[in-house]
């Protein structure tokens, strides 16, 4: 029978999914990397499903090891790291190319949770919630007023899976006016959706679409993230991009913490450049402040969670039974049905 290494953090998270598992040995194991390689040469497994972690050369050191030696190398691909999740960054998909290592990952899966949190920080916000849970904690019976989000704009960054979602709870379940950016022209776009231009706006309740974030930026009460990390997004909301926005717009981040140049977020919060954020990653995970002095967990206009936006019950279990599937595909060596990311 063929082992699947979990991330000891994933199997946690879909324990029965894993544990009711009989095509294949399922064992948790550590994550950091040192440990999760001498866990694969243990167990001479050439299957890892692994979490946001970042890892550099170890793992696929091992796993190219332990493929040699089973002498189950083909021209494909010898091993697989199935991320348990959409976000990829972690893994180095160039060295993984080098070593004859497939990587998947598990779209689709979890856009409802993610764009459901993206509503919970952006209420949370909205409406005084953390500020109205802590006086009363303390005693008090203040009185707060919020925003409705209704007839609000908003204005979403990055128009895949999840952005899209998004799109469709703030203009059909909240009222809210929508617009998106994407990283090309409406019409190339639509043709990737292969639907219409009309049909893609209509269908998503997307009001104005482009690929210029710079013209839309000023007209939006709620900007929300949903890009990939990659080189060409680090840093994408910049001190500039931000000083664009209305004072009293609010961002929401529930992509990846690279995205967002966090000192230059820490001095427009701190100056009321914006009036607040909802931020659920972090350039470090677990967080820490860029700087000792910009540290977001001492500002009040700002709610923060740690990662939790596609860990959801259900969304675990999706992603553990689409992780489970690419693993059953790669040991039928049938590639082109798995989702590869490289």
């Amino acid at each position: 029978m063929k082992t699947i290494l979990v991330t000891n953090k994933e199997y946690v998270k879909a324990s029965t999914v894993f544990s009711g598992y009989s095509k294949s040995t399922i064992l948790p194991v550590p994550s950091d990397e040192s440990d999760l390689a001498e866990s694969v040469r243990k167990y001479a497994a050439r299957c890892v499903i692994a979490g946001v972690e970042k890892y550099t050369g170890l793992l696929y050191e091992a796993l190219r090891e332990v493929t040699e030696n089973s002498g189950s190398k083909n021209n494909s691909y010898g091993s697989l790291i199935a991320r348990f999740g959409a976000g990829h960054d972690g893994i180095d998909k160039k060295l993984a190319r080098q070593y004859g290592i497939a990587v998947t990952n598990t779209p689709g899966v979890l856009s409802r949770s993610v764009a459901e949190h993206t509503f919970w920080l952006m209420g949370s916000l909205f409406r005084n919630i953390i500020k109205g849970d802590n006086t009363m904690r303390s005693g008090t019976f203040p009185s707060l007023s919020g925003f409705e989000l209704g007839g609000k704009t908003l204005l979403i960054v990055g128009a895949g899976g999840i952005g899209r979602q998004v799109a469709r709870i703030a203009r059909f379940g909240f009222g809210m006016y929508v617009f998106a950016v994407g990283s090309c022209p409406l019409h190339e776009f639509s043709e990737r959706q292969q639907v219409s231009p009309e049909r893609f706006l209509n269908e998503n309740g997307i009001e104005r679409y482009s690929h210029e974030i710079d013209l839309l930026l000023p007209e939006a009460d709620v900007v929300s993230l949903h890009l990939a990390s990659t080189p060409q997004t680090f840093h994408f909301v910049s001190k500039s991009r931000i000083n664009l926005m209305k004072p009293s717009a609010v961002l929401i981040n529930t992509a990846r913490g690279a995205v967002v140049d966090e000192a230059a977020l820490f001095e427009a919060l701190v100056t009321n450049r914006i009036a607040g954020a909802g931020l659920d990653v972090f350039e470090s995970e677990p967080y820490k402040p860029v700087t000792p002095d910009s540290d977001f967990r001492t500002l009040n206009n700002v709610v923060l969670t740690p990662h939790l936006g596609s860990s959801s019950v259900e969304a675990n279990h999706r992603m553990a039974e689409l992780t489970l599937k690419n693993a059953e595909l790669f040991f039928e060596q049938q590639f082109d049905k798995m989702n590869l990311v490289h």
